[in-house]
């Protein structure tokens, strides 16, 4: 047998992501990880990009995770890097997206105030802790096999989420990570994925309970999404003929077009045809959901008091109480579930089909008049900038929708037919998550129509990677809606106060600035020409990304 080859830390790290099988890489380089660069360099070409901004590294991590159901990978460095990339770290912990999140640290022993460091050398670490699922300072060479392999297998297992893994670096001026010295290191093992599998008796026991309902509904979480299973879910809802209603970060769990589609709960913003099933409704199930959450605060807030949980989580901690409330992999649930219920199948409620129907048909009735009530105002109201991308843009576009008020534009407006026909930060709420998610989508998706959609103040956030999306040949369509506010805590306010303080500024020209960037850049200041701009820009993604500025109003979204 040929004698192991030792290895230097950056070399150990490359080959745990091969191992992982790992397709890409978000990074911004800096000192304190240049020999794991060193070591990527060294193996099996993997997709790198570069970004501008350390925040946007975890932001495409994230979105890499809700895409593809694969850990995204973010790699940073010590001090500043880690600290920068938080805000994604924490959205994807929000959004069970997986993720490894690999960051550059000061020495195990380093002085006071070191470079990227501060008082406590494992400050980053500790912090980390908070916004993860496992937070690991790697203090041996040796144990890198086994703490990359160990976060690999949290992140995607149970609830999906982050993971921090930081090496620290072998003295302030060293070109190594730990030690000098290669090490012959355990042979890589990749550790299983643990998925949370039903109890039969609980199946067989919630089955009944469906079949004994008179008007059941389906109360969905976006562990359904990314569980990959939507399929199984729409089959249970037919059988049932129950509606559907889901989490606002949910959004898509069922195509808006469905005969049994009943909209989103928010706390205050609920969809109209929501509130009336959850009213109608004797039996509620939830599936994908999590005990002690805001979304389940308002679920039972509004629902009947007989309900079902199968919660999306890693244990069954003390939140879940009684015999109705479970903690299961959502596919493997409702697949179960399926099962038990074999030829079993309730009879088409046509009542409720045609009223869901009526609602349905309704609340786009009212937003068309909205429309053409300021189809002239001289400022463009964002409502027919919706109009105009649901008509430009089929079933299979991807929008990724920043944080603000064009989200809760877009959550009104948009057209849904799958859970990338509306994407949202989800419920950390960072600000700068369209552009980099747009990114990733176009990589991950070329064939498919990509928008990036986001206000003046949100998009100044992440701006400096639209050069990136130029670069790597991401040619996705941004929309930014101008008006030189930050819009929605502009309304918030207002409505509280009366008047707004340090709200507005100088928003730049943006379709310059996206020309000075290697992309196409259009201004639209007439809301006659919206369409068409968008139909230009939408050909001019053929060739570069492009970006459509459209000069908005201050007006606030309608209520439903």
């Amino acid at each position: 047998m040929a004698q192991q080859e030792g290895k230097h830390a950056g070399e150990a790290v490359a080959e745990a992501l091969q191992a992982e099988g790992v397709e890409c890489i978000y990074s911004v380089p800096g000192s304190h990880i240049h020999p794991i660069y060193d070591g990527i360099s060294r193996i099996k070409p993997m997709r790198f990009v570069t970004c501008k901004m350390e925040p946007n590294t975890s932001l495409m991590a994230d979105a890499y995770g809700r895409l593809t159901g694969k850990p995204g990978v973010c790699l940073v460095t010590a001090g500043p890097g880690g600290l920068n990339s938080m805000a994604g770290v924490a959205q994807a912990y929000g959004a069970a997206s997986p993720m490894v999140h690999i960051g550059g640290a000061v020495p195990l022993k380093a002085d006071m105030e070191a470079f990227h460091g501060v008082d406590n050398p494992a400050f980053v670490n500790e912090m980390f802790k908070h916004i993860t699922k496992w937070s690991a300072r790697v203090e041996r060479i040796e144990d890198i096999p086994e703490v990359m392999a160990k976060a690999f297998h949290i992140a995607r297992s149970g609830r999906p989420g982050p993971v921090h893994v930081e090496l620290p670096r072998e003295s302030d001026e060293s070109e190594y990570i730990l030690q000098k010295e290669k090490v012959v290191l355990p042979a890589y093992k990749r550790i299983p994925t643990v998925v949370h599998q039903p109890e039969a008796k609980d199946v067989a026991r919630f089955a009944q309970k469906l079949k004994d309902a008179k008007s059941p509904v389906i109360a969905v979480g976006k562990g359904v999404i990314r569980q990959g299973a939507i399929g199984e879910l729409i089959a249970l809802a037919e059988k049932l003929q129950a509606p559907v209603v889901n989490a606002q970060d949910a959004i898509g769990v069922m195509p808006e077009a469905h005969p049994l589609f009943a909209g989103y709960f928010k706390t205050g913003r609920s969809h109209p045809l929501c509130a009336e099933a959850l009213k109608q409704s004797d039996l509620v199930i939830g599936i994908g959901l999590r005990a002690g959450t805001a979304e389940m605060t308002e679920l039972n807030s509004v629902a009947s008091t007989q309900q079902i949980l199968i919660g999306f989580d890693d244990v069954a901690e003390s939140r879940y109480r009684g015999d109705d409330q479970r903690v299961a992999d959502p596919k493997l649930f409702l697949t179960a579930l399926l099962g038990e219920l074999g030829a079993w199948q309730r009879p088409r409620d046509e009542a409720m089909l045609n009223r869901m129907a009526a609602g349905k048909a309704a609340v786009r009735e009212k937003l068309d008049a909205l429309n053409e009530a300021h189809r002239n105002d001289k400022r463009i109201y964002p409502g027919l900038v919706m109009e105009a991308m649901n008509k430009v843009l089929d079933d299979r576009a991807v929008v990724a929708s920043d944080v603000g008020n064009c989200q809760m534009w877009a959550r009104i407006y948009r057209r849904i037919a799958t859970p990338e026909s509306f994407m949202q930060s989800g419920v950390w709420n960072a600000m700068s998550y369209g552009l980099p998610t747009a990114i990733v989508a176009k990589m991950e998706f070329p064939e498919r129509d990509v928008v990036a959609l986001a206000g003046d103040g949100a998009f100044l956030m992440t701006i400096g990677d639209l050069p990136t999306a130029a670069e790597y040949g991401a040619n996705i369509l941004m929309v930014v809606h101008n008006n030189g506010t930050f819009g929605q805590t502009f309304t918030q306010q207002t409505n509280i106060y009366g008047h707004t303080f340090g709200t507005t500024f100088n928003s730049p020209n943006f379709a310059g600035i996206a020309k000075a960037c290697g992309c196409e850049g259009i201004r639209v200041s007439d809301p006659k020409d919206i369409e068409g701009a968008l139909r230009q820009a939408q050909a001019a993604t053929k060739r570069q990304p492009a970006l459509v500025e459209v000069m908005v109003s201050d007006e606030t979204n309608p209520k439903i």
